[in-house]
């Protein structure tokens, strides 16, 4: 957002809203502007991310992703997982859409040693 500010104006109209950012295909209104005041209202000093940001973000994000069906080597899969290993929520991705998909159910192995013994990643960065 570009804003100018002029000082001789009435106090209700000192500020003009000169241009409005755009990426791909989100436009950021006005509706945005008063959405972004309110944020830095209710936090002053606090970091301010409007819903839209994030949600360009996540869906950005999500298009770079691995997609099903795609061929992996081994080292890819182990770094993968590792990764997710380390996130506090690894089950969907910011909007919803599942990163993990369950290929077998442990207690069908019983005791063996595939369903006891796990090793534990260490998330890498």
């Amino acid at each position: 957002f570009e804003v100018q500010v002029v000082q001789d104006a009435r106090p209700t109209e000192r500020l003009r809203l000169l241009t409005l950012p755009f990426s791909k295909h989100t436009v950021f209104g006005v509706a945005d502007v008063h959405e972004l005041i309110a944020l830095l209202t209710e936090a002053p000093g606090a970091h301010a991310r409007l819903p839209k940001l994030r949600d360009m973000f996540a869906s950005r994000a999500c298009r770079g992703a691995v997609m099903i069906g795609t061929a992996l080597e081994p080292q890819r899969m182990r770094t993968i997982v590792s990764n997710l290993a380390g996130l506090d929520q690894p089950w969907n991705c910011p909007h919803g859409r599942p990163t993990l998909r369950h290929l077998i159910d442990l207690s069908s192995l019983g005791g063996t040693a595939a369903a006891t013994s796990f090793r534990s990643f260490e998330p890498t960065v």
